[in-house]
C-alpha cells in the first residue's frame, strides 16, 4: 500500500490529513486517496502529502488526482526527489488548470507545515 493516511493537528490546532505516500500508486490506491479527501469532516480539506524518493504515479492515478480540486481547500506537498518532484509539478499544472485549489509543492515538512497553516482561514465553514 503505498499511502499511510493520518489524521493530525497542529500546534494552533488546525486539522488536516496527513498522507505518506512511497511506492507505484495504482488507480485502486488513487481510489483510496479519493475516498478520504471527500470526506473533510475532520480535515476540513486541508492537506499535506509527503511523497517518498521513487514514488510512481500509474496513468489512471494521475487521472483520478486531477479530479479532486473541489473537495480540496489546500494541499502542501513534500518533495525532496528532483525526479519525483518533475512528474508532481506535472500533476500540480493539469490539476491547477481545472480548477483554483492552491496548491504548493516543499522541500521540507516545517515549511510545508507552516503554508498548510496559513491557508487555515480558506476552510469554509461548516453546515
Amino acid at each position: 500500500m503505498p499511502f499511510r493516511f493520518t489524521e493530525k493537528t497542529t500546534e494552533s490546532g488546525a486539522r488536516y490529513l496527513r498522507v505518506d505516500a512511497e511506492g507505484r500508486v495504482s488507480l485502486d490506491d488513487a481510489k483510496e486517496f479519493q475516498s478520504w479527501v471527500m470526506r473533510p469532516e475532520w480535515h476540513l480539506g486541508l492537506i499535506m502529502s509527503v511523497v517518498g524518493k521513487g514514488t510512481a504515479y500509474d496513468r489512471d492515478a494521475r487521472k483520478v488526482f486531477q479530479t479532486l480540486n473541489e473537495h480540496i481547500t489546500a494541499l502542501a506537498t513534500v518533495v525532496t526527489s528532483p525526479i519525483v518532484r518533475a512528474a508532481i509539478n506535472m500533476m500540480l499544472r493539469l490539476a491547477r488548470s481545472r480548477g483554483t485549489t492552491p496548491l504548493r509543492m516543499f522541500t521540507s515538512e516545517e515549511e510545508a507545515l507552516r503554508w498548510l497553516e496559513s491557508r487555515r482561514g480558506d476552510v469554509p465553514p461548516r453546515p
